[in-house]
């Protein structure tokens, strides 16, 4: 028979321990900006990018790992994160929505909104958690694979053999998710 139990101590610690301080608080960012501004608006990010390695660009017909969007015009979403910090992209019409989560950043020639301006009493707490992206690497080339997405093309900017794993922040506000901060994609759990 399996102990099935909950041990509420052992939740409340970890509760406890995942309680930002002040001075542990990640800068939360957000605005909009017009589509036609996109590639100025990546321009002022990109002396941030060393801290954020890894950029997924979400167009109408393809998603694809590179440092660049192979085709802005078409570009739907984007994902660009690492230790330092995790930018996402929306397009909303005919403007570009974003928010940002991570280390300090100074941002010349757009206007944002600041979260904790906006909310400067909210406790969050932050756990370290981790998903496994479809595929696995087939025959030991450099293609990847997964029957339940076989059209897709699938290609991990990881040098592995294994499975690769997305590790990333989850911040919670009185035990609601509120925020993810992406952070690396590695072949550990």
């Amino acid at each position: 028979m399996n102990d099935k139990s909950i041990d509420f101590k052992k939740l409340y610690d970890k509760m406890q321990a995942a309680k930002l301080n002040a001075k542990d608080r990640p800068t939360i960012l957000g605005g909009e900006f017009d589509a036609d501004h996109l590639d100025a608006f990546l321009k002022s990010w990109q002396a941030q990018w060393n801290q954020m390695a890894y950029r997924i660009w979400e167009h109408i017909s393809h998603i694809e790992f590179a440092n660049q969007p192979a085709q802005p015009e078409y570009l739907q979403r984007a994902e660009i994160f690492g230790e330092g910090g995790h930018l996402s992209l929306r397009r909303d019409g005919n403007r570009w929505l974003w928010h940002y989560i991570g280390q300090s950043v100074s941002l010349n020639g757009f206007t944002w909104a600041d979260f904790w301006q906006a909310h400067p009493n909210c406790q969050l707490r932050r756990y370290a958690e981790s998903v496994i992206l479809w595929g696995e690497r087939k025959d030991n080339t450099s293609l990847w694979h997964d029957n339940r997405v076989a059209a897709a093309n699938l290609a991990y900017p990881l040098n592995t053999t294994g499975r690769v794993y997305l590790h990333f922040w989850r911040y919670t506000e009185q035990g609601q998710t509120v925020f993810v901060q992406y952070r690396a994609l590695s072949d550990k759990p």
